[in-house]
């Protein structure tokens, strides 16, 4: 009954998820609508095991958005989930204000204008 489930092509499986990473760069309200169109969202890490992972097939990549962004009116950083960001595990570095979005790279999670064209990462079950 565990049956065995696939990514789709040019995705990439690790414990019970699929990331696709994008080659081309946009804003991160238009990175969220593409990974929506891919029938998925963008990247909601759950705990440091799955930011290594991440951390690990990103490589040297600059910043790449993930389903973070400040939301009012408190400027709490949620994920696209509804979930907010549980800053024991997680610290994003960098300026906060209503336009910042999280992006990740190999260091740690970056706030950013969410106007940036960067690559971003899509994630489905």
């Amino acid at each position: 009954d565990s049956g065995c489930r696939l990514c789709p092509m040019h995705w990439i499986p690790h414990r019970d998820k699929c990331y696709w990473l994008s080659d081309g760069s946009t804003y991160w309200s238009r990175s969220r609508d593409d990974c929506t169109q891919r029938r998925s969202h963008l990247l909601v890490i759950q705990d440091q095991e799955e930011m290594a992972f991440i951390q690990n097939i990103t490589g040297d990549q600059n910043l790449m958005w993930i389903g973070l962004n400040v939301t009012l009116p408190g400027k709490n950083w949620s994920w696209v989930d509804g979930s907010p960001l549980n800053q024991t595990l997680f610290t994003v570095s960098g300026l906060v204000d209503e336009r910042s979005c999280a992006a990740i790279k190999k260091h740690g999670i970056e706030s950013e204008i969410c106007n940036t064209d960067l690559k971003w990462i899509c994630q489905k079950k």
